[in-house]
């Protein structure tokens, strides 16, 4: 259960790509971009030009927030899209992802820069309004998703965390309640509130000249601009929270990282992950930093059978203090250089690269945001993660139990 979802599934491994060795990429500035773009009336373009391969990789992002009778639309829009996507891009052995984001959702494609052009055609295949055609098997298929999350135990778990820190927000794969009721207006209608030229934030990765990123993407065939309507409100289609058959004792307990997005919860989450391995005990134990509401939360959970359950429970509550005695310079100078080997290895591609920085700009941050990172990285030390320690120690936890 030791999962570290830290500063986007950024770290899962990116498709093969050519690629070039992480620090010749771009040198020491490998997440600034070379030019930043804004036609009028059109998207934003963040350009970064490698000259490494010629491969090159266009990545568009549109900022999505579901009404509550919305929740799970987003996963059929881009369920819709990706084989769209895909039925275009098989030609030329292009690859082609749809991914749901907490932020947006993400449209990505990578090929030969030479054929540009055609990387764009896939792209305005993605990104144009949906049709009817497959809505009811993905509708299907997009409640099954939630059910079965909901029958875990780690599944509801989290759903009640989630719950008690965001009332009101659906989640990003949808609730059960609002799916069911999902017909093809819903999915169209959070299409067209959303889906506009002025609303995207496009990254291109490769050897391309601004010219041929401008003559490409300009016009993606969706209107130019958004509608100006919020998510519509209706009557709350929350899910009640089931609690599956359980042969084991689970706790849970979450912490809103203070400021947001701070760079040491990176490091801190890391350093409590191998307290937890350095002593696993009769039970499972687990760290994950999870995103939400555009900023991070450290959560804490652990789950054991009866004979070990105050073990357990001992263990979650007192996780952040042992780590604490952990903390010394040499250790965190460890955990800081392996974050940064694996920052800038998920660029060594422009597939990885501009998922890199996209992510970070969904979130709302500067597109040199990572590089920032990289920078504070480097100087933190052994009391900056003990401060940040003892400051998580203080936070109000949400706290959730589950029995058999």
């Amino acid at each position: 259960m030791i999962a570290i979802l830290a500063l986007l599934a950024l770290l899962s491994p990116a498709p093969s790509t050519p690629s070039t060795p992480a620090d010749t990429l771009r040198g020491s500035g490998a997440f600034v971009p070379d030019q930043v773009l804004s036609p009028p009336g059109g998207a934003t373009f963040y350009l970064y030009t490698t000259g490494t391969s010629d491969v090159v990789a266009l990545r568009i992002s549109v900022p999505i927030t579901e009404g509550p009778t919305e929740a799970g639309a987003g996963q059929i829009l881009r369920a819709l899209a990706e084989d769209r996507m895909n039925a275009v891009a098989s030609r030329i052995g292009a690859r082609a992802r749809v991914a749901r984001s907490p932020d947006a959702l993400v449209y990505e494609v990578a090929g030969p820069a030479a054929d540009m052009d055609f990387l764009a055609w896939v792209l305005r295949e993605g990104l144009r309004e949906p049709d009817a055609g497959r809505f009811a098997q993905l509708q299907r298929d997009a409640r099954i998703d939630v059910e079965r999350r909901l029958e875990t135990p780690e599944g509801a778990l989290a759903l009640r965390l989630r719950d008690r820190l965001s009332p009101g927000t659906p989640p990003m794969f949808g609730t059960v309640t609002a799916l069911e009721r999902m017909d093809p207006s819903r999915v169209r209608n959070l299409w067209e509130r959303t889906h506009a030229r002025d609303a995207l934030t496009v990254v291109i990765v490769g050897d391309v000249s601004p010219e041929v990123v401008l003559a490409s993407l300009t016009d993606l065939g969706i209107p130019s601009s958004t509608r100006d309507a919020p998510p519509p409100s209706g009557a709350a289609t929350g899910q009640p929270v089931p609690t599956p058959e359980l042969i084991r004792h689970w706790i849970g307990e979450a912490r809103r990282v203070p400021g947001g997005r701070d760079p040491r919860a990176l490091i801190a989450t890391r350093m409590i992950a191998e307290t937890i391995r350095s002593d696993p005990g009769d039970y499972e134990v687990g760290v994950e930093l999870w995103e939400l509401d555009r900023g991070w939360v450290l959560v804490l959970s652990g789950a054991a059978y009866p004979r070990a359950r105050q073990s357990m429970t001992s263990r979650v509550e007192g996780l952040i203090r042992e780590t604490l005695s952990r903390v010394t310079d040499d250790e965190v100078h460890r955990h800081v250089a392996g974050l940064r080997s694996e920052l800038l290895e998920s660029a060594r591609t422009p597939w990885g690269l501009a998922d890199v920085v996209g992510h970070a700009l969904d979130a709302g941050e500067a597109p040199d945001a990572i590089q920032d990172l990289l920078v504070e990285l480097r100087t933190m030390r052994g009391g900056d993660i003990v401060r940040f320690l003892e400051s998580m120690v203080e936070v109000e936890s949400v706290r959730e139990v589950m029995d058999p």
